[in-house]
């Protein structure tokens, strides 16, 4: 039996065209930038850490009265880090420090939101503001996401 000239490339894209699609990664499920303690001083935004944040419970701190800003610590299980995040006020200084390490500071913003760069997770950290009178006030010290 004879086939005629260009059955076989016909017979090739039939089977490309019928295959089960495969799937490719969302931007979402994209791995992320760092992991762990290589996000130690890293953005949180630009390496994608901040797409699955969420706030960790019983962080938040607000020295004083409610005309501070709010602080408070943010997690990513696909980087593994954390961050202070704070917002409401212009002029503050919001902290995560880490019990063997350098803190990373930011100043918050009256336009919205400031954050700090990013610490492995498994270290042990607290997030910090610095008050009208110069002292930061701290939450307490902890070590993972819960």
């Amino acid at each position: 039996m004879m086939r005629a000239p260009g059955a076989a490339a016909l017979t090739l894209a039939a089977a490309a065209v019928l295959a089960p699609a495969t799937a490719l990664p969302t931007p979402a499920a994209a791995a992320a930038g760092c992991h762990g303690n290589a996000c130690e001083g890293k953005n949180p935004k630009t390496l994608g850490c901040a797409e699955d944040a969420r706030d960790i419970p019983r962080t938040e701190i607000r020295p004083d009265t409610q005309l501070h800003p709010r602080v408070w610590l943010r997690y990513s299980a696909k980087c593994h880090a954390v961050w202070a995040k704070g917002e409401w006020a212009d002029g503050w200084t919001i902290r995560v420090a880490i019990l063997d390490g350098d803190p990373y500071d930011a100043p918050t913003l009256a336009s919205g939101e400031a954050f700090t760069a990013m610490v492995g997770a498994d270290r042990t950290h607290h997030v910090g503001i610095l008050d009208v009178d110069g002292q930061w006030v701290y939450g307490k010290w902890r070590s993972g996401a819960a």
